[in-house]
């Protein structure tokens, strides 16, 4: 079960996978927005493949991911497997809220993922 952030200023990391830049898949989620407006991962829409995303860590590295790929999945249809199975490279998948915004229920339909691969460390 992934917990989403209740901070929407800070992200999540998903702590049933790889730490950012080691081996395997990482995965970091955070919010869109809020009632009082952009969250964490607002401009993650603003993403192409071919940008680069850099995950400061604990022990003061930063890692670096080059964004291979960026898909829209909705809520009821999510690719778990796809999104936190395990890689043979540092892998890190940055997740968020986006699609239709249904006001009725106050969320996303969907879920956007992007899909990074590590440059270096």
């Amino acid at each position: 079960t992934i917990s989403v952030p209740t901070d929407f200023k800070e992200p999540g990391w998903y702590r049933g996978g790889a730490t950012p830049g080691q081996l395997g898949t990482a995965v970091i989620l955070g919010h869109v927005d809020s009632f009082r407006g952009p969250a964490v991962f607002f401009n993650l829409r603003d993403l192409v493949v071919g940008d680069r995303v850099a995950v400061k860590l604990a022990d003061g590295a930063t890692a670096h991911f080059a964004v291979i790929g960026i898909a829209t999945y909705l809520k009821a249809h999510f690719p778990s497997q796809l999104v936190y199975g395990q890689r043979s490279y540092g892998s890190l998948q940055l997740v968020t809220c986006g699609g239709v915004f249904d006001h009725s229920t106050g969320s996303y339909l969907s879920n956007v993922v992007v899909y990074t691969a590590l440059v270096h460390r």
